[in-house]
């Protein structure tokens, strides 16, 4: 197949979200993706009829995974001629997308977005006009990255085109990059604490109630990780908060 038209097939692998419903999710934005393979049947329009049933099926994945998932698809069409009896390609969907959605809610919306976005917060509270573009410049690449390379791969290897996605290994480098991000969010905060400890109480405190707000939010994340409550957690900083005011 021509780099133009893998190019084109990428390109609409974008808008998989564009139109989204809450029957079959993201069934149209991936029929809608891999509809040019269609021009390739000619005129038969029981095999293009047949072609676009098979993948208006229920579909639901991270959106910046779903490219890789688009490039087996296409690979597994490819070989299959586009015959109706292609079970192995609806498995291939199936099998991927649960998987795909929980990695990449995790890595994405769970480390690298929050991450990008205190770091661009931290920016624009200091007063850089350019703070939009460290949230962008932290986020846009490596989502991108991910979606080219693993649609890439995916065409090239079909069924193994997982093996790109575990070469990642995501949830463990989304591991590293939570920790990253609540440090980044206790010294923020604390920095805030401290201005906000300096305006009211003198310079001499200041040193205390930075240590004490870093403290207290990292207390409160590694009580997460071992399973507490953020309910509890929200209650115990409120309690707290109070009888210090007291």
């Amino acid at each position: 197949m021509k780099a133009s038209d893998l190019a084109g097939f990428f390109l609409r692998s974008l808008f998989i979200m564009a139109s989204l419903n809450f029957q079959r999710m993201q069934n149209l934005g991936f029929a809608f993706a891999i509809l040019p393979l269609s021009r390739r049947m000619g005129k038969d329009e029981k095999r293009i009829s047949s072609f676009l049933v098979r993948h208006l099926e229920y579909f639901n994945t991270h959106p910046y995974l779903s490219g890789a998932v688009l490039g087996s698809v296409i690979a597994l069409e490819t070989a299959n001629g586009h015959h109706e009896q292609t079970p192995d390609i609806s498995r291939l969907k199936k099998s991927l997308m649960g998987p795909y959605a929980a990695i990449g809610d995790s890595f994405f919306w769970g480390s690298l977005r929050p991450l990008a976005g205190i770091s661009a917060a931290a920016m624009a509270y200091q007063g850089y006009s350019w703070s939009p573009f460290v949230l962008l410049l932290l986020f846009d690449p490596m989502h991108l990255w991910i979606r080219l390379k693993g649609f890439i791969e995916g065409y090239r290897h079909g069924w193994q085109g997982i093996t790109f996605i575990q070469s990642w290994d995501l949830p463990r480098l989304a591991r590293f990059i939570r920790w990253g991000t609540i440090l980044c969010l206790s010294i923020a905060t604390a920095c805030l604490g401290r201005e906000i400890a300096t305006a009211y109480s003198g310079i001499w405190i200041q040193p205390l109630v930075g240590m004490a707000v870093l403290a207290a939010v990292l207390l409160s994340f590694m009580g997460m990780e071992r399973g507490l409550s953020p309910l509890a957690i929200l209650y115990g900083m409120t309690a707290g908060c109070m009888a210090l005011m007291i």
